[in-house]
């Protein structure tokens, strides 16, 4: 069995097509064919239900699939470990990330890493909370920034900053010029918000829960972008990290603080516990550390 049959095997079983994976290979599609049923008779099982032009994984080929994508994974941190201890920096460095922070504080985070380190491709995920901690126990990317701490003991994980939860509404907002709030004030408020497949909504919900009121949630939305937008053009008001504003703020909006309670989480490095980590990597994170130090201090 070599590298490139796995490279073929997660190719097809990503498109559950031979013609369509073969054009994004140096291979033909019967050339394809050929390799994965070498690679099946291997392994000594099929990898694949054959239907007409199109396939579906074997329960088998579902099992080898976790497998072969973290054999190619170690590959990668294999190469790029080699790379280091020949006194070179380069790579690729994918880091999960939630959308408060990607948004906000990682375009100078990329701005000083890569300056310093250009040879280093950086990929950077949006995904959720439970998503991140899923892919590092997977292996599929290396670092993660996100809400700590994890969930998993198979996760190592450093906190960052806390962040508190604020409303925040347009200037014409009858509830703009106020500067705190009780949570349960907000029990008629019309409001846009996450939708609870996201921790922060759920955070939001239990907080709610907690002074005995439901939120009244006018419209959800995915996008913290689109929900400010709607914001900033309508009487709704929401509820996000004071993060979500940016930095320096947003001269269009208001931010109002909570209080009894304050919902808040925190932020943190998390990364998979006793795996290995690059110097692009450690890098990274000494990055991550002096930014949020600047905007966060002690």
């Amino acid at each position: 069995m070599e590298f490139r049959h796995l490279r073929y095997f997660l190719a097809v079983a990503d498109a559950l097509h031979f013609t369509k994976a073969a054009e994004g290979l140096p291979v033909s599609q019967p050339a394809l064919s050929a390799q994965i049923k070498q690679l099946e008779q291997e392994v000594g099982v099929p990898l694949f239900d054959r239907v007409g032009r199109s396939v579906q994984l074997t329960r088998a080929g579902a099992i080898f699939r976790e497998h072969a994508r973290r054999a190619l994974r170690e590959m990668e941190l294999a190469q790029v470990a080699i790379a280091e201890e020949e006194g070179l920096q380069r790579g690729t460095l994918t880091v999960g990330v939630v959308q408060t922070v990607n948004a906000y504080l990682v375009p100078e985070i990329v701005s000083r890493f890569s300056t310093l380190h250009p040879r280093v491709l950086l990929k950077f995920d949006e995904l959720s909370g439970p998503d991140i901690e899923d892919r590092i126990k997977h292996g599929t990317v290396d670092l993660g920034i996100g809400f700590v701490p994890a969930g998993s003991d198979r996760i190592e994980s450093q906190p960052l900053f806390e962040e508190d939860f604020v409303l925040i509404a347009s200037s014409r907002h009858r509830l703009a010029s106020r500067r705190r709030l009780p949570l349960a004030v907000l029990a008629d408020e019309p409001l846009v918000l996450l939708p609870n497949l996201y921790c922060t909504r759920r955070l939001l919900d239990a907080s709610f829960e907690q002074v005995g009121i439901r939120p009244r949630v006018t419209v959800e939305m995915n996008s913290i972008d689109g929900i400010l937008a709607t914001v900033r053009t309508s009487r709704l008001a929401t509820l996000l990290p004071r993060l979500s504003l940016g930095l320096k703020g947003n001269a269009a909006l208001r931010s109002i603080s909570l209080m009894n309670p304050t919902p808040r989480r925190a932020v943190g490095l998390l990364w998979r516990k006793g795996g290995y980590r690059s110097g692009a990597a450690k890098a990274l994170m000494d990055h991550v550390r002096l930014v949020v130090e600047e905007h966060w201090p002690v």
